[in-house]
């Protein structure tokens, strides 16, 4: 009997003898693109005969087929974190953070904005604690950083329960940061009307750029590369996900740098005038 295995990740499919594959065998990896996924052997033996309808689409791939809904819309799905009951956790956060680095705009086309907030969040809390975790452990070791400060037993003990401290706060304060930062996003977006799709996918789409805060590995400097990798995600994201123009979404991260500077002229100018109109000597008495 003749078996077709077919990888549910990138489609391909081969043909294999049924006593050439061993009774025992429970998973099997793909020899293109190297995925594992589970097989049953006497379940194969039995659709072996059986007339089956085509392969389900993978849940997401760089090579999955676009998913259409009546009347030939674009349906979205969830990213590969939110599906990893079925792929595997670790497939999940691999797959997910590949392609918010390397494909943001495809994810970001194809994924829901309508799946909800707590797995877009558990992954912003997973990827952007440990990027801060990352950037805490480099700081401490530049010159005056925390592990150098004293050298007595109390002087250590305290500077460890610091450390402990700011490890326990940093996932509260990413989940705040994720939210605030959402909400004065989303608030600029529907200033510049580029927020088509609701709240919900500026907060899928902040938490999912996390991602980019594992760039963090990357000594003293993996930092400010992944704030401008979170930046550069943000901008396409936001632009696929709502559906709107690349100008709307720039728009609405300028405006408040525009507003700081117009607050900055506002507070130094009339200062500047009121220095020059008085006697240099009260200026210095």
């Amino acid at each position: 009997m003749i078996i077709e295995i077919t990888c549910p990740f990138c489609q391909f499919s081969k043909r294999v003898p049924s006593e050439k594959i061993p009774d025992g065998v429970k998973w099997v990896t793909c020899p293109r693109c190297r995925q594992r996924f589970e097989f049953n052997k006497k379940e194969a033996e039995a659709a072996a005969d059986v007339p089956t309808p085509p392969p389900p689409i993978p849940y997401y791939s760089e090579e999955k087929k676009t998913r259409e809904k009546p009347g030939g819309a674009p349906s979205r799905t969830g990213a590969p974190w939110e599906n990893r009951s079925e792929i595997g956790l670790w497939q999940g956060i691999w797959q997910t953070c590949k392609a918010v680095l390397f494909s943001p705009d495809t994810l970001f086309k194809e994924l829901t904005y309508e799946g909800g907030k707590r797995d877009p969040l558990a992954f912003g809390l997973l990827t952007g604690s440990v990027g801060s975790m990352l950037g805490l452990f480099w700081q401490s070791l530049i010159p005056g950083g925390l592990l150098i400060l004293g050298h007595s037993f109390l002087s250590q003990f305290a500077i460890g329960i610091i450390v402990l401290f700011v490890l326990a706060m940093i996932p509260l304060m990413v989940a705040i940061g994720i939210f605030i930062y959402s909400g004065i996003l989303h608030l600029l977006l529907v200033l510049v009307r580029g927020a088509n799709n609701g709240f919900e996918a500026t907060f899928r789409v902040v938490s999912y750029s996390q991602a980019a805060q594992i760039v963090g590995v990357i000594p003293f400097l993996g930092g400010w590369i992944g704030g401008v990798w979170q930046l550069i995600v943000q901008i396409i994201g936001l632009r696929e996900i709502h559906e709107t123009s690349y100008l709307r979404v720039i728009l609405a991260f300028v405006i408040p740098l525009f507003v700081g500077i117009l607050l900055a002229i506002a507070v130094i100018v009339p200062l500047v005038i009121f220095l020059f109109r008085q006697p240099m000597g009260q200026i210095w008495s």
